[in-house]
Order: C-alpha cells, then sequence, then structure tokens
C-alpha cells in the first residue's frame, strides 16, 4: 500500500501544481506549461522514478485524449458567425506557417546535414504545426479580442491536424513506395472534408439527444461517451477525429442557432450543463498531459550535437513564423495591432510529440532520434513561449507606469 499511498500523494500534489499554475497564468499572463514540463522531468528522468522509455506506448493514448477534450472545449467557445469572418485569415496563417516551416527544415537538413530527403520532410512536417493544446487554453484566458482568439485557435487545431495526415501519410508512400507526390495532399483534403462533415451531423443530432435528456442526469458523461465514439469512428473512415470533435463543440456552442431548424421549442443550456464539467475534466487531463510529457523527456542524448540541431529547429521555426505572420498582416491589415502575439503563438507540443514516435515505430529507417529532437524543441519553443509573455506583459505594465506618471 505504501507505493499506492505514494502515487496517490503524488497526483495530489500535481493537481495543486497545475491550481496555482492557472491561478499564476491568470495574474501575471504567463504560461504555466514550463512549471508542469518541469515537474514531469524532475519526475522521470532526473529522478528515476519513472522511466521514459516505459512511457512512449502511451503516448498516442494520452495525447489523443488530452487533445479531444482540449479541441471540443476550444469549439464551444467559438461563434460562428466570428468563425466564418475569421477562418480565412486562420486558413492563410496556418498554411503559410506550417508549409513554410516544413520546407524550411526538410532543405536544412537535406541540403545542410545531407539528410535523406523523406527523413527530412519527415521530421519538418512532425515539427510544422503549432500545439493547439497549448495555444488554445492560453489565448482563451488572455484579455485580447474575439477575433484574434478565434483566428489562432483555428489555425493551431488545423495545424495540428495538418501535421498528423502528412505525416502518415509520408510514412505510408515511404512504405509502400507510393510515387504520386500529390498523395499525401489528397489524404489531408479527404481527411479534413470527411470530419467536417461527420462531426457537423453528430453535433446537430446530438442538440436532439440534449433536448430529450432535458433536466436528466448524467447529460454530460453521454456527451463525452459520444465525443469518444465519433473521435475513434471518424478515424476508422479516414477522417481527423480532433476536427470532428471540434465541430460537435462548434455546433453545441452555437445551439442558439440550429434549435429552430431542429424545431426545439426551449433554447438548450449547454453552457451550463456542460461546460462547467468539460472546463473541470480538461484542466484534470491538460495538466496530467503536460507533467506526462516531461516524464517522456530523456537526457541520454544530450550533447553539443543535439542542442546545436533543436536550436537550429527553433530558429528555422521562429524565421518562418515571423515571415508568415508579416505576410498575413499584409492581408488582413486588421491583425496588425496583435502581430507580436501571432509570432508568439507557436509552441510545439502534443501532436508534434506524438507523431514523433509513429517513424521509428512504422520502421522508417534513419528516424530513431526523431522523438529526442522533437521533445528537445518542445521544450525549447514552451520556453521561448514563456519567455515572450513574460517580456510582453513586463512591457505593457512599464508602459501603463509610464502613462500613469
Amino acid at each position: 500500500m505504501t507505493a499506492v499511498s505514494y502515487a496517490f500523494i503524488l497526483a495530489g500534489i500535481i493537481i495543486l501544481a497545475g491550481f496555482f499554475g492557472n491561478i499564476f497564468f491568470e495574474k501575471t499572463k504567463i504560461p504555466d506549461v514550463i512549471v508542469l514540463l518541469a515537474i514531469g522531468i524532475v519526475l522521470g528522468p532526473v529522478s528515476g522514478l519513472v522511466s521514459p522509455e516505459s512511457l512512449q506506448h502511451l503516448a498516442e493514448y494520452v495525447g489523443s485524449l488530452a487533445l479531444l477534450v482540449i479541441l471540443f472545449e476550444g469549439g464551444m467557445d467559438l461563434k460562428l458567425d466570428k468563425l466564418l469572418s475569421e477562418f480565412g485569415s486562420a486558413a492563410l496563417l496556418m498554411l503559410l506557417s506550417f508549409v513554410l516551416t516544413t520546407l524550411g527544415i526538410t532543405a536544412y537538413l537535406h541540403y545542410i546535414l545531407g539528410w535523406e530527403l523523406n527523413q527530412g520532410l519527415l521530421l519538418g512536417s512532425i515539427l510544422g504545426c503549432t500545439s493547439a493544446a497549448i495555444v488554445i487554453p492560453i489565448i482563451n484566458r488572455l484579455n485580447v479580442s474575439d477575433e484574434i482568439k478565434i483566428t489562432l485557435s483555428v489555425e493551431s487545431a488545423l495545424s495540428d491536424v495538418m501535421a498528423v495526415v502528412l505525416t502518415v501519410a509520408l510514412i505510408d508512400a515511404i512504405q509502400i513506395g507510393q510515387k504520386d507526390p500529390a498523395a499525401p495532399f489528397k489524404a489531408v483534403v479527404a481527411s479534413f472534408s470527411t470530419a467536417i462533415v461527420l462531426g457537423w451531423l453528430v453535433g446537430l443530432v446530438w442538440m436532439k439527444v440534449l433536448d430529450l435528456m432535458r433536466g436528466k442526469k448524467l447529460a454530460y458523461m453521454l456527451t463525452l461517451g459520444a465525443i469518444l465514439i465519433t473521435f475513434g469512428s471518424v478515424g476508422v473512415l479516414g477522417g481527423s477525429g480532433s476536427i470532428a470533435v471540434l465541430m460537435i463543440g462548434l455546433v453545441l456552442g452555437n445551439s442558439d442557432s440550429f434549435t429552430r431548424f431542429l424545431k426545439i421549442k426551449e433554447p438548450l443550456q449547454v453552457n451550463q450543463s456542460i461546460r462547467f464539467l468539460h472546463e473541470e475534466i480538461t484542466f484534470f487531463i491538460r495538466t496530467f498531459f503536460f507533467v506526462y510529457l516531461g516524464m517522456m523527456f530523456s537526457f541520454k542524448e544530450l550533447g553539443i550535437e543535439f542542442l546545436s540541431l533543436c536550436l537550429v529547429m527553433l530558429l528555422i521555426i521562429v524565421l518562418m513564423r515571423f515571415i508568415c505572420t508579416e505576410i498575413t498582416i499584409r492581408v488582413y491589415p486588421e491583425k496588425e495591432p496583435e502581430h507580436f502575439l501571432i509570432k508568439l503563438m507557436m509552441p510545439r507540443g502534443l501532436a508534434s510529440a506524438v507523431l514523433a514516435t509513429l517513424p521509428a515505430a512504422a520502421g522508417v529507417a534513419g528516424t530513431e532520434n526523431f522523438v529526442g529532437i522533437t521533445f528537445g524543441v518542445i521544450i525549447m519553443s514552451n520556453i521561448m513561449l514563456t519567455a515572450g509573455m513574460f517580456f510582453n506583459v513586463a512591457g505593457k505594465a512599464n508602459g501603463a507606469v509610464e502613462l500613469e506618471t
């Protein structure tokens, strides 16, 4: 029982750390991600209480669950009218950021370091996406306009899915010797379209279910079960379960827009009956996910060569983010006031961590070090995010003092 007792004590400490980290963020606007990652690193590679290698086989399951609950909450926070008006800027930012970063990393690895082209493309697509699991919770708690929240939330969600679909398509192409260069992009289009249609339909159907469940208990647990089934089913059909869940959240979060169409007489109290419980679940899973991510980090590959490679990857990500932000602002000049925030929201996280384990597991030669490199970039990019948020908050505070005096 001693081990069980210690495990419960440790779980309680992690939850408390997440709670106080959340309060710290609300007061300072500095993300708590680094603190949670640091706790995981202490529990894993530093103290040896948990072996990083023993956790790798769970990465896909833990990561998918965290992404699922975060995207559902993110979907409920989106307003349909503003989403339609901001989708163009979000899609442009995502395409530019993902494509430029992927090509930049691929070019460096292939032409400078001499990697095989398929290896460079794989690592480029893995590191090409921002992290919805990090961006959405942070951006939703910042005091910024709804428009910029929607742009960055949708961009990160689309970016995650783009990376997942493209990486899996590239692995399949390498394994079967696919010669069609357009095959990965066809897979992306098919995945997105399938997910959007099915997610939208499930959301509408579920509104009718919630109408029938009005006033009854366990509506949230029933909804959570439906989300899990949809996530898995859409994946089996070749679509993106993540985007499907985002669509369900979007429909439920904008239920007032569909009640007349579905002949629902009284407004659904989705916000009161579901949102509260889901926010609690999201906090719990998000906290444990980042601690888990820290526990998976390994110091075995640490060295000058490894750190230099991770740093170069990060510099490419930063450079491409700056370029794509400037292009997006030229097309959508109304985004200019938030240009620093747009540039800053480039952390890597959940999707990249999960994807990094896939190539080696699929037997793709030369990809054994992808996990170490990816985790190095994840930690560096989140340190940069934290530092950027700190200096941004400090700069605004100094500016406020100057105005007052």
